[in-house]
């Protein structure tokens, strides 16, 4: 499981609002920074992350930048449970303008999104 969702170069075959590295595909290394282009509720933006932390396999959280001055925080967490491996992945937005009611709706997007790229990373492994 972390061989795929820690492989950026795989990134677009299950995260469903990356759109591409527009400066090539990064390594991660901690305080590695990327710029990412990201698609949220049809709109296309980029997204530029450092890493914040990497424990592999079990962890990776990147803290970044996006559009309007909107904060961005990314954790995917990994813990082995028999045969299997329960992945979480956590997304957060802040400032910019999510402050007022687009704020919602941008959170039930990234809802969604992260429920439908964790079942399409979980399709790729299995």
């Amino acid at each position: 499981m972390w061989a795929v969702a820690s492989d950026l170069g795989r990134y677009g075959e299950w995260n469903t609002t990356h759109s591409g590295f527009p400066e090539g595909t990064p390594e991660l290394a901690p305080a590695a920074t990327f710029k990412q282009k990201v698609t949220i509720m049809g709109m296309p933006g980029e997204a530029t992350w450092t890493v914040a932390e990497l424990e592999a396999p079990s962890r990776l959280v990147l803290d970044g930048q996006g559009p309007m001055g909107v904060k961005l925080a990314q954790r995917l967490e990994l813990a082995g449970e028999g045969d299997a491996t329960s992945v979480s992945l956590t997304a957060t937005f802040d400032g910019g303008a999510l402050a007022g009611p687009m704020g919602d709706v941008v959170a039930k997007s990234a809802e969604k999104a992260g429920a439908e790229s964790l079942e399409r990373l979980r399709a790729l492994v299995t």
